[in-house]
């Protein structure tokens, strides 16, 4: 991995390099060919919204357009998260497979994922699944690392310690009542992945979409198995996926203040899970078959006495069903069944007095259950309430913000003993402070306390549950510093910078223990030290009209060990599957030609259990990628093409061990725009 740091500080200091060029040519004065007049210019806007809202932000914020994503080269849903700083990305190989994310080592049961502003919940495992959500639906991608400003929003929005948020496009219909956006996907490993949109205008302040992808692949990469002095090749087995997806969504104006948005979406997947290559079993029959449907409303109305209101609704239905075969299990086989429902309402009431001062209140409620043959016969069931009070101070240098949240789960169960129940108080503050008028340089700092309660997998599942299980608590403090520079007169368009140091402390983690040597047993026994860095650097630079070249950076640093027994044999070891070093980089040349996009992710060495010890450690990566992709019109349609290239030298690596990654593949995107 010494050469992935290399990587890391070459990058680092080309990047810094042409900073400091552009930045001495940008300073130098410009003749003026019309000599003693004022000239007044139109504003110029630069930077995108949603870079100067990451950086104007109290708490971590970073963000990502669908015009950034396609500049970064960016090709699915885990890889979009790999570009944030601060993120690990468990990933089990192929597309479409499983992914999960962890922020800054809190474990992805303490990451939140939103769509639409609302929250997207699994009570049986805690964590969502992320390759179930597609970037050619979305229009932006942001992840928020404690509370921020935004203090309008549903209770259960800051009841966690992280969150991702996915939004998705809005219907232009400006210049025609509907619109029609078509993409197919072809590449490596047997994929196909057409998609489909249309929009249509139903009324003057009413509009809708519909939207829908199907995408397949065999998944049958090579990779080479290693057995001492033997090699041999082999190819994934038992790795084919298919998936459907649907989604409606509703755009009305009820009134010029009131906004009115609807949602249906439906999931259905099935996928064979390959299993772990252990020497020369890759052998696999376990399969998955996935399904989710949920509908939510969203209201809001503001009136001119600084009230404003807000109301969500939501029902949500999964179902899943795992399958394998194998000798051990009666009658050769184990079929696993869960469905859960979920019944959710929210309302927020904002009052802003003032021009500096704003005040919240927001009340949550939801009622989930479960049912399952793996629970051995036990049906629980939970209600939730959350409410939050804000307060938020802001000015054009400083911001301020003061959260409590005020969390009560009351557990239920049919045919079995309940879990115990659960209620916290949750306060949090962030500021930032702006120190000079002439510098758009901000110092930002916070504090959250967060917790998060057993899920009902941990809590009843049979032979490992526990109904005793504490909630698992969190503390997060968090300094860092901003910079924005923008000019419309030199190479150097923009720069963002942001730097923030953490601290996290972890404690009653919930960690699963053996009862015996058939048996194990879910106990709060964990607690975990994490000091971390996380840092981000962007910029754009104009070479000559029509030519642009637009480059991130972004690299962190986390130290995350274990502090629950000073007596164990891994004692202040590095928590399973957290690098200490981690980055990103992405270089996109803009052209009138072919649009090009290199881009790089890498990660240090990593463990793949509690004890740091050679058999336990995977070795670090560095994975490079390409794009190419044009725009043009054919027949006066909008079309686009585009080719990508994953993992560029070829190199095998796992994200988890004993599950290889593909190796070097392509892929084909073929778009129309009517």
């Amino acid at each position: 991995m010494r050469k992935g740091k290399a990587w890391l500080r070459v990058v680092a200091g080309v990047w810094v390099c042409l900073s400091i060029g552009t930045s001495v040519f940008a300073q130098e004065s410009v003749s003026d060919t019309i000599g003693g007049k004022v000239h007044v210019l139109g504003e110029v806007e630069v930077s995108a919204s949603a870079s100067r809202r990451g950086m104007t932000s109290t708490a971590p914020v970073q963000m990502l357009s669908q015009k950034q994503l396609t500049l970064q080269g960016v090709t699915d849903m885990a890889d979009a998260l790999r570009r944030f700083s601060g993120v690990n990305v468990k990933d089990y190989g192929g597309a479409g497979g499983m992914k999960t994310v962890s922020v800054r080592s809190l474990g992805s049961q303490h990451t939140s994922v939103s769509y639409d502003g609302m929250t997207i919940t699994d009570c049986q495992s805690g964590q969502v699944d992320l390759s179930r959500f597609s970037l050619d639906n979305i229009q932006s991608l942001s992840l928020a690392v404690g509370d921020n400003e935004d203090i309008f929003v549903p209770a259960r929005t800051v009841a966690s310690a992280a969150s991702i948020r996915l939004q998705t496009l809005m219907p232009d219909l400006s210049e025609r009542p509907y619109r029609v956006k078509a993409e197919v996907k072809a590449g490596s490993f047997g994929l196909v992945n057409p998609f489909i949109r249309y929009d249509q205008r139903l009324a003057k302040q009413v509009s809708m979409s519909l939207s829908g992808d199907f995408m397949r692949a065999d998944n049958r990469y090579p990779f080479t198995l290693v057995n001492g002095k033997y090699v041999s090749e082999e190819h994934r087995n038992n790795n084919y996926i298919e998936t459907w997806r649907g989604e409606w969504n509703l755009y009305a104006r009820p009134s010029e203040h009131a906004v009115l948005n609807g949602k249906m979406y439906y999931y259905d997947s099935f996928r064979e899970l390959p299993g772990p290559v252990i020497l020369y079993n890759n052998v696999s029959n376990e399969e998955l078959s996935e399904r989710n449907f949920f509908s939510q409303l969203h209201y809001m109305n503001y009136w001119d006495n600084g009230f404003s209101l807000q109301l969500n609704g939501k029902f949500n239905w999964a179902s899943s069903h795992y399958h394998d075969e194998g000798e051990e299990f009666p009658n050769g086989a184990m079929n696993n069944v869960y469905y859960q429902r979920e019944y959710y309402g929210s309302a927020a009431l904002l009052y802003a007095p003032h021009a500096n001062w704003a005040f919240s209140y927001a009340a949550d409620y939801s009622f989930n259950n479960l049912t399952s043959n793996a629970t051995l016969g036990v049906k629980p069931y939970r209600h939730t309430v959350l409410q939050t009070l804000a307060v938020r101070y802001r000015t054009s240098r400083l911001t301020a913000t003061a959260l409590l949240l005020g969390s009560l789960y009351l557990n239920e169960a049919r045919g079995g003993e309940p879990a115990g129940d659960a209620r916290r108080l949750s306060p949090s503050v962030s500021v930032s402070w702006k120190p000079w008028e002439e510098h758009d340089l901000r110092v930002r700092a916070s504090y959250k306390d967060i917790f998060r309660v057993a899920t009902f997998t941990e809590n009843y599942f049979g032979r490992w549950g526990s109904r005793d299980l504490n909630p698992e608590v969190a503390r997060q403090y968090n300094v860092g510093l901003t910079y924005m520079h923008a000019s419309s007169r030199s190479w150097l368009e923009g720069v963002n910078f942001s730097v923030d140091g953490y601290y996290n402390y972890v404690k009653d983690k919930i960690v699963a223990m053996p009862y015996n040597m058939f048996f194990w047993t879910m106990v709060n026994l964990g607690r975990v030290d994490i000091w971390g860095m996380d840092a981000t650097l962007d910029g754009t630079f104009l070479l000559a009209p029509r030519h642009r070249l637009v480059s991130t950076l972004s690299y962190t640093y986390q130290k995350a060990v274990d502090k629950t027994d000073p007596s164990s044999a891994y004692y202040e070891d590095q928590i399973p599957y957290t690098p200490e070093h981690s980055g990103a980089f992405s270089l996109a040349w803009e052209n009138p030609y072919v649009n090009v996009s290199f881009h790089a992710t890498g990660v240090d060495k990593r463990y793949a259990s509690v004890q740091n010890i050679k058999t336990n450690e995977l070795d670090g990566y560095i994975e490079y990628g390409v794009a190419l992709y044009r725009s043009f019109k054919w027949k006066r349609v909008d079309c686009s093409l585009r080719l990508d290239v994953q993992n560029l030298g070829n190199k095998q690596y796992s994200i988890v061990k004993n599950y290889p990654m593909p190796g070097r593949s392509y892929k084909v995107t073929l778009g129309i725009n009517i």
